[in-house]
């Protein structure tokens, strides 16, 4: 990922209405530099892999979380080397009790690298990490400054505990350390985060935007106790590309799917080239994208389906 946010300066103009920052510079609209092979059949190549689920993660492992599509208060796993055999790993209603604002909703999950799954539950505005037996169930954070949490959209960690909790309603992100349970802002401007990724070295936090249609970059390594700034990496031209979800689906994170389009879109960035290597149109909108081994799962209303990512984008 490192070397992902190195190129910047001399390759990024290459994106369709990117804009490289380096400090606060006046946005440019620049051409799309579309790098399309001819065999682009290969992207529709859908496995018959489908779960009947909501908002999902995937371990290092190769287990899939999943919430129950029908009660968000459930999680869910399996294995996706035999994902029919499936097990209720945790139902919170067990743990915690609902109040008067409605049943429990499990809005965002992440597994770490330890197989504890971090989850935000929006009525009870906790934060928690369940233990990989699903016996240990701890409350990291549930207010800011007196205030409950609220909707949660973006959750992701790092292996030095740092947890990034995003509140598109309030425009935040927020930065848990689960060791010593300070909760803090990281973002000095206003920012509606709709999902996030994290490089291998923990210091860069990509953070996918709807309206402004972008995503950002916040260097971490600025301070642990200090608000920072963000900077675009990508700014989508069109009002209706709003980028939805995000993965690296190469180690070194040079590789990015969005989702955009009103979910109705999936595109590879080249970002050590700066360019837009494909783009492909999505049968049913979907919400959420992660990758494992070579595929693509994406989370639609009707339930997780997986694509494989097109052999002609190249993982060096």
């Amino acid at each position: 990922m490192v070397q992902t946010l190195t190129f910047f300066a001399c390759g990024l103009f290459f994106l369709t209405g990117c804009s490289p920052f380096s400090g606060f510079q006046a946005e440019r609209k620049v051409t799309i530099a579309e790098v399309f092979p001819q065999h682009v059949s290969e992207a529709n190549s859908t496995s018959k892999f489908w779960l009947k689920g909501g908002v999902f993660s995937i371990s290092d492992g190769g287990v899939i979380f999943f919430v129950d599509s029908m009660d968000p208060s459930i999680v869910y796993k399996a294995n996706l080397s035999d994902y029919k055999s499936m097990d209720e790993f945790i139902d919170l209603k067990d743990w915690l009790k609902s109040d008067s604002s409605g049943p429990l909703q499990i809005d965002d999950i992440w597994v770490d690298r330890e197989d504890r799954l971090i989850l935000a539950e929006s009525v009870t505005g906790k934060i928690l990490r369940i233990s990989p037996d699903a016996r240990k169930l701890e409350n990291l954070a549930d207010s800011y400054d007196g205030y409950r949490l609220s909707k949660i959209c973006g959750l992701i960690g790092s292996s030095s505990g740092e947890i990034f909790v995003g509140s598109p309603n309030s425009a935040t992100i927020y930065r848990l350390n689960s060791q010593e349970g300070k909760l803090l802002v990281l973002n000095e401007n206003l920012v509606r985060p709709r999902d996030f990724i994290l490089n291998e070295e923990s210091d860069r936090l990509l953070v996918a935007e709807s309206n402004p249609n972008r995503v950002v970059v916040y260097d971490l390594n600025d301070s642990s106790d200090a608000m920072v700034w963000g900077w675009n990496l990508i700014q989508f031209a069109s009002s209706r590309e709003k980028p939805i979800s995000m993965v690296a689906i190469d180690h070194q994170g040079n590789l990015l799917a969005v989702i955009s389009g009103r979910g109705k879109k999936l595109q590879f960035f080249d970002l050590k080239r700066g360019k837009l290597i494909h783009q492909a149109d999505l049968h049913l909108p979907c919400s959420r994208v992660r990758a494992h081994k070579g595929w693509i799962y994406l989370q639609t209303r009707k339930g997780i389906i997986r694509k494989k990512i097109p052999s002609f984008i190249n993982f060096k």
